[in-house]
């Protein structure tokens, strides 16, 4: 199954990251496991920056209303352009305007999405504009991929499973045993090549 780039217009979201080759990844990996998420018939799916809500809006074109949708993203003009993409593609989306995945029960999502601010940037880079958090990875790309790593067994469920964005860069392998070390398994699903930047998508579930 062929999965559709979800109609979006941020024509009025000017501090919004516009969809790009790494959002498009992230898409043809949930194309790839197409039907291993119809077969783990997830109850309930989290995206972590959202963004322009293109990836989570996606959701529903594999899961329909079998799936409630959730979404974050700690820009407020994001949370707005998340929700009006999921409008335009009749999806119903509960967007929070938090850090990570904060001020949700513990446990609960069976599939979550992160396509974190992976680029190699001085620290102080990530709190300048609102846009800035969307890419900006402070200390190798890593600042707010460990944050969220050390909170992934609260927030994935018994079955869930995770797909993570992330930038060569970044360091697969000490991602990878950071993951280990939380008790997850690990493996690259998919990866891309493209001018200054080479991307992977990770897989990450117990």
């Amino acid at each position: 199954m062929k999965l559709a780039t979800p109609t979006y217009d941020l024509k009025n979201y000017s501090s919004v990251y516009e969809p790009r080759e790494d959002t498009f990844l992230l898409l043809d990996a949930l194309e790839l496991e197409n039907v291993y998420l119809k077969n783990l018939k997830p109850l309930f799916a989290l995206e972590i920056g959202s963004g322009s809500g293109v990836i989570i809006s996606s959701l529903s074109f594999i899961f329909e209303e079998k799936c409630l949708y959730f979404a974050t993203d700690i820009n407020p003009e994001a949370c707005l352009a998340t929700l009006n993409t999921a409008s335009l593609n009749k999806c119903n989306v509960e967007v929070l305007n938090t850090d990570l995945s904060s001020g949700f029960i513990n446990g609960i999502f069976d599939l979550l999405i992160f396509n974190p601010p992976y680029v190699i940037t001085e620290s102080e880079e990530y709190y300048t504009q609102a846009i800035n958090k969307s890419w900006a990875g402070g200390n190798q790309g890593r600042e707010v991929i460990d944050k969220f790593l050390r909170k992934l067994p609260e927030i994935l469920s018994k079955r869930g499973i995770c797909y993570l964005l992330l930038l060569k860069a970044n360091d697969l392998q000490d991602v990878s045993n950071v993951v280990g070390k939380l008790g997850f398994k690990s493996k690259i699903i998919l990866e891309r090549k493209i001018i200054g930047e080479y991307l992977f998508v990770m897989k990450i579930n117990r």
